[in-house]
Parts: structure tokens; C-alpha cells; sequence
């Protein structure tokens, strides 16, 4: 018996490749996920000026993020690292040692906000953070965990091998 030979139409048959191409070029654009920049770590001197420039330059790395200044989460974001790095310093302190700040962007896959998240880690691993409960009036601390628990999504502590802790917040991001 021979064989038949038979050609068929790429528009003739429904699953050819030529139809498939044909399709995704009429469907509406699909949405893109950009990806999210590179974290953003460096290690600051256990002093206030340390903190301080750890501030800054948060800060200024958002801002590159294309974070509005003077905007709330900024101005949150800022004021958590500050409160962070102030800790560090306070209660981290190991001669010899440095901090170090990390903050990195998680973006939905379906663009949105995103998450900031901020750690701080120092070399002092037996003095974890402990809010107070009910900071004296009159006092000059213990508001700075009160603070970044009022202004994070959520914040934690967790420990750093072989020796150490780094504290973790996480921010919203602003809308896109």
C-alpha cells in the first residue's frame, strides 16, 4: 500500500506554532517584573558617628531606589535604621568590632510596594533587645524599640555564627 503524503496549512491546523505566535502577539502586554536592586551592605564604626553616618547613608541609598524624600517612608525607614544602628552602638559594642547595616527590597511578583527590609548586625550576642514596656517620661531611652515596632511591618532578632545577633525590620515600601 503507499503512502500518502499530505500538506497541511499552518492556518489550516489549529496547534501549528505559526497559530500559537499568532495568538500571544494579539494578547494584551503582559505585565513585567523588574527585578529588585541589589542589597545595599556596609559596615560602620561601634561609634555615634557611625550610626549616624549609617543614617545617612540609608538615607541617600533609597533615595537612589527612587524613594521620595521627605516622604513618610522614608522619613520611617531613615529613623528605624537610625534607631537600629543607635542600638548597635549602645549595646553591641565589642573593642575592635564594626556593625553592619543591610537593606534589601522584596518586590511582589505582581509589582505593588514591596518590603524594605532593614538588619543590623553587631559582634554582642548575649544583650538582646528587649522592649520596654513603659519608658519613663523623663527618660532619655528605651523608646527606640517602641518606635520600630510601631513603624514596622514587623522587626525580630535573630542569632549571628559564631559570635553575635542581627535585629531585623521589615517596612512598607512606597506604592509604585
Amino acid at each position: 500500500m503507499p503512502y500518502r503524503w499530505f500538506l497541511w496549512s499552518a492556518y489550516d491546523a489549529p496547534d501549528t506554532l505559526c497559530h500559537v505566535n499568532y495568538e500571544i502577539r494579539d494578547r494584551a502586554p503582559l505585565a513585567r517584573r523588574v527585578p529588585a536592586p541589589a542589597p545595599f551592605r556596609q559596615q560602620f564604626s561601634l561609634t555615634r558617628r557611625g550610626a549616624r553616618l549609617a543614617r545617612l547613608l540609608a538615607a541617600e541609598q533609597l533615595v537612589d531606589w527612587g524613594w521620595d524624600r521627605g516622604s513618610e517612608y522614608l522619613d520611617a525607614a531613615e529613623l528605624v535604621v537610625g534607631e537600629l544602628a543607635a542600638n548597635a552602638v549602645t549595646h553591641g559594642r565589642v573593642p575592635g568590632r564594626d556593625f553592619l547595616l543591610t537593606m534589601a527590597l522584596v518586590l511582589p511578583p505582581e509589582g505593588g510596594s514591596g518590603t524594605l527590609r532593614i538588619t543590623v548586625a553587631d559582634s554582642r550576642g548575649e544583650r538582646l533587645p528587649t522592649p520596654v514596656p513603659a519608658p519613663c517620661p523623663d527618660g532619655e531611652h528605651g523608646r527606640g524599640l517602641v518606635l520600630v515596632g510601631a513603624l514596622a511591618l514587623r522587626w525580630g532578632v535573630l542569632p549571628r555564627l559564631p559570635a553575635g545577633k542581627t535585629v531585623w525590620a521589615e517596612l512598607p515600601g512606597p506604592p509604585r
